[in-house]
């Protein structure tokens, strides 16, 4: 009875310790967020391989469970939702490039990941939301470990408000606007707050103006003041960044963000 117990063990092992062999390289995650404050995900994880057994198997792994997020988090804890957690998906998608050797994860959020804190005739300032980051809570910080890196875009007419800890870690670009990090970082905040300018008026056209002018002109007066018209309009368009640049200075600087705790929940 022993022996036999010890022949099917050895039949009955190597199918416990048959396991995909693979390492996990460097963790991109994009947040797209737009002007109403939906966000758009995409998380790609660089897998390695030692041989072509390896990349045959995973493949064959990723055929048979095709886009059940459990199952690929039961293959790895890392092939997850990192923003915003499973309760607040809407849709997903899970692909595997066997040219590059990368698992791409897409999603978007059900829910919208900023709130507005304050709201004006020129622009709304948003803040995102804390639940969004929840997947990097360990013990009292947000942790993002080390090899993942994450890149904020915003919407193209947002400025972003560098103020807060987050700020001590992360990479800013202005145009277009976005906000990098680069783990190993332990935070005790991941917020970041932005300002999304609304348009003032519809676009104006100064050669329309002008046509309009002329062709209802019944004297020279007509024609001098489209003349000074056009100068004017001229001066302005070339002044117009650095005029913009003085009010979001000003503005930013006279604009107070101090909130209650409810205002942030």
């Amino acid at each position: 009875m022993r022996k036999l117990a010890i022949v099917l063990a050895l039949f009955v092992f190597p199918l416990f310790v048959t396991a995909l062999r693979y390492s996990l390289g460097d963790h991109y995650i994009f947040v797209t967020i737009d002007s109403q404050g939906n966000a758009k995900v995409t998380e790609r994880f660089n897998i390695a391989f030692k041989t072509q057994q390896d990349i045959e198997e995973f493949q064959q792994k990723k055929t048979t469970i095709g886009n059940n997020i459990s199952e690929w988090e039961r293959l790895n804890p890392m092939f997850t939702f990192h923003i915003g957690g499973k309760t607040n998906v809407k849709t997903e998608s899970i692909s595997v490039s066997f040219k590059d050797f990368v698992l791409e994860i897409s999603y978007e959020l059900s829910a919208k990941m900023v709130h507005v804190i304050d709201d004006r005739s020129r622009m709304t300032i948003y803040e995102t939301n804390k639940w969004a980051f929840t997947p990097f809570i360990k013990g009292t910080d947000y942790v993002i470990p080390e090899h993942t890196f994450i890149t904020f875009i915003l919407p193209p007419d947002a400025t972003i408000i560098e103020e807060g800890e987050l700020f001590k870690y992360a990479t800013v670009e202005k145009s277009p606007p976005k906000i990098m990090l680069q783990g190993l970082v332990a935070t005790s905040n991941l917020s970041f707050r932005y300002i999304y300018w609304k348009g003032i008026a519809p676009q104006f056209s100064i050669s329309l103006a002008i046509k309009q002018l002329v062709e209802k002109a019944d004297n020279y007066m007509v024609v001098i003041a489209a003349i000074i018209l056009t100068i004017v309009a001229v001066i302005l368009y070339l002044a117009r960044k650095k005029i913009a640049q003085k009010i979001t200075r000003f503005i930013i600087k006279n604009t107070e963000f101090a909130l209650s705790e409810h205002e942030l929940k």
